[in-house]
């Protein structure tokens, strides 16, 4: 099992449809992470991933579903975050990383209440793929205006 995960996860794939798919599995993992933060799953976070990870990766509504369930069992079964935060820091730019951080705020507001747990989660993960404290506020900040404009994810 714990080969599997780590073939998983290695960053040398012959692929570039498998590579993507796991950078896509790594950003769908820390985005479930944040929605069992607060032991609180509803429909609204769920739906917010779903619409992240859509936009994101431009996937359609089954292989958006799939995914979801992956990052579900890889986010479950993984000892830490960091087999996920390397693969964002190593592909991503600071600036989409941010747009990243903002994303996983996104679904801390999606049921109209950050939790406590999805904040400390946020500013954990935000520290983990590299963005710096003012920064982890300005995507906050960005996010609130978001829902308040009806623009979210």
């Amino acid at each position: 099992m714990f080969s599997k995960l780590k073939a998983l996860f290695a960053e040398e794939s012959k692929e570039p449809e498998k590579k993507e798919h796991t950078i896509a599995l790594a950003v769908t993992a820390l985005m479930v992470e944040i929605m069992q933060a607060d032991d609180d799953i509803n429909a609204s976070e769920h739906q917010a991933i779903f619409k992240a990870i859509e936009k994101r990766f431009e996937l359609n509504h089954d292989e958006v579903e799939a995914l979801i369930e992956d990052a579900k069992y890889a986010q479950n079964k993984a000892m830490d975050l960091h087999q996920f935060t390397s693969l964002i820091i190593d592909h991503y730019s600071t600036e989409e990383r941010i747009d990243i951080l903002k994303e996983l705020w996104l679904i801390a507001m999606a049921d109209d209440h950050i939790d406590s747990y999805e904040e400390h989660m946020i500013r954990k993960l935000a520290k983990l793929i590299g963005v710096y404290h003012d920064e982890f506020i300005q995507a906050k900040i960005d996010a609130r205006q978001e829902v308040i404009e009806g623009r979210s994810v």
